[in-house]
Parts: C-alpha cells; sequence; structure tokens
C-alpha cells in the first residue's frame, strides 16, 4: 500500500472533486491501519518545468552566454547568484559576508516572477536576446 498521496488543486470546483474522489478514499484506506497520519496543504513550488526554463538551456545559459561586464562573462551559477541578491533580497552570513537568498521555496507564481525580472533585466541591461524559451511551466 503505497502511504503517500500528493493532489494539486487549482479551483475550488477541481479541489472538491479531488477531495471526493481521491483525499476521502485514500483516507478512509490507510487509517484503517491505525498509526498516525499527517495531513499537509500547501502551495505548489516551482515545477521541474520551470527549473529547466530557467537552468537548462534557458534563461540563465543565454545570460551565461550572451552578457558581458566590463568584457567578461559569467557562469550561470554566478548570474543566478546575482540574481538572487538583487531581486529575493540576501541572507548575513555570521561573519558579516551577505549571500542570496534561496530561491527553493519560492511557489510558482513568485519563480515566475522572479524569472521575468531577471529575463527583463538581461534585455534591458545587458543586451541578452533570448531564444527558444519553453512556456511559464
Amino acid at each position: 500500500m503505497d502511504d503517500t498521496l500528493t493532489v494539486e488543486l487549482h479551483n475550488r470546483a477541481q479541489a472538491w472533486a479531488a477531495i471526493k474522489g481521491q483525499v476521502f478514499p485514500f483516507l478512509a484506506r490507510v487509517l484503517q491501519g491505525g498509526g498516525r497520519w499527517v495531513l499537509s496543504i500547501s502551495r505548489r513550488k516551482r515545477t521541474k518545468a520551470q527549473n529547466r526554463r530557467y537552468w537548462g538551456n534557458g534563461v540563465l545559459k543565454q545570460i551565461a552566454e550572451q552578457a558581458t561586464v566590463n568584457g567578461r562573462l559569467y557562469s550561470a551559477e554566478t548570474w543566478h547568484e546575482q540574481f538572487k541578491r538583487q531581486f529575493i533580497g540576501v541572507v548575513e552570513l555570521p561573519n558579516g559576508e551577505v549571500i542570496g537568498k534561496s530561491s527553493t521555496g519560492l511557489t510558482t507564481a513568485e519563480f515566475c516572477e522572479f524569472s521575468d525580472q531577471v529575463e527583463a533585466f538581461a534585455a534591458a541591461n545587458l543586451g541578452v536576446t533570448f531564444y527558444d524559451l519553453e512556456a511559464h511551466g
């Protein structure tokens, strides 16, 4: 018996149908076996498609290939750190240095907004022309 259920909810009608059709039957089955269970409901984190669009052959790769600052190219990882600091914020380390806040906790909508900010900045300020980007996932 599988002890995990993941259900993606999009709107009230679809959510109610999923709760009746999937969640209630799942709970009825697993609660017969006793034990303690935890039901968590949270916003969806960024998707694999969003990661591919941003990392893969997408946004950061194209910035790393095209954007020069003082005649120098930077890696996708370096640009990501720059953009986290610029658009998400920073975390102060014990030694007083700062690093960009992680983007892994962003919801799908927040990550889409972050990616859009990166693209707009790169196009307007770094002269990057984006090509063949996947749609936001």
